[in-house]
């Protein structure tokens, strides 16, 4: 199944059901942790392109847990969701890409969240041309050829979305590694090759260049 995937760490189990409920319905695939031991178990081993953290939260704070994100560098944006008050300043300080108090009707809290998932893909639309006849619906994750889907398997798609984000520079295997695969896994850059190969063969070769010893890069869109 391909979508947005967010990781919720709220512990008021009624506020997460209630708004796990509401993105399900917005076609997110959405997942919970109740505190922050849980969180860090869930990103360990799963890939994720939102989190949602609350600040007051057991075990692992979030301000802990987004000091953590940024001591590792991870690039999945970060949506602060929390009744704590006068916390806006040092939530930004320690890392979050947005913030918005619990009170916030739900609708912004759809808002904020597509305002992110498209920030990370540096665009103001769902969907990103690839090529003059091919498109990227950035939500569900989904190639179009002339409005017709392309099935490609999951992680070729990952490196394709990766690489949408990253478009116009090269990619070393080693980010590409980092940013598709959990960090339990133990993928090799062979597997990264095939996927290219994969996207290529699907796309266009001309799709995606690469650079010995330096990476890959989905070529700028010539209009």
């Amino acid at each position: 199944m391909t979508g947005t995937k967010i990781l919720f760490l709220e512990d008021d189990k009624l506020y997460q059901e209630s708004i796990k409920d509401f993105l399900e319905e917005e076609k997110f695939i959405v997942e919970t942790c109740n505190n922050g031991q849980e969180f860090l178990d869930k990103i360990f081993n799963n890939m994720y392109d939102l989190y949602i953290i609350d600040i007051n939260v057991p075990i692992i704070n979030g301000n802990e847990i987004m000091l953590m994100l940024k001591e590792y560098n991870d690039p999945t944006m970060k949506l602060v969701l929390t009744s704590i008050p006068n916390s806006i300043s040092e939530s930004f300080k320690n890392g979050c890409d947005d913030y918005l108090n619990k009170n916030a009707d739900v609708d912004e809290i759809l808002l904020r969240i597509k305002s992110l998932i498209k920030r990370a893909y540096h665009s103001y639309q769902d969907v990103i041309k690839i090529k003059e006849d091919i498109n990227y619906n950035l939500f569900n994750k989904k190639i179009y050829k002339n409005k017709e889907n392309i099935e490609l398997e999951i992680r070729s798609i990952s490196v394709l979305d990766y690489l949408i984000k990253k478009r116009g520079e090269y990619v070393s295997t080693f980010e590409l590694e980092k940013n598709i695969y959990p960090t339990n896994s133990k993928s090799k850059s062979n597997v990264i090759r095939y996927h290219i190969w994969n996207l290529r063969n699907t796309l266009g070769k001309d799709l995606i260049e690469s650079k010995k010893n330096i990476g890959y890069m989905l070529k700028p869109l010539i209009i």
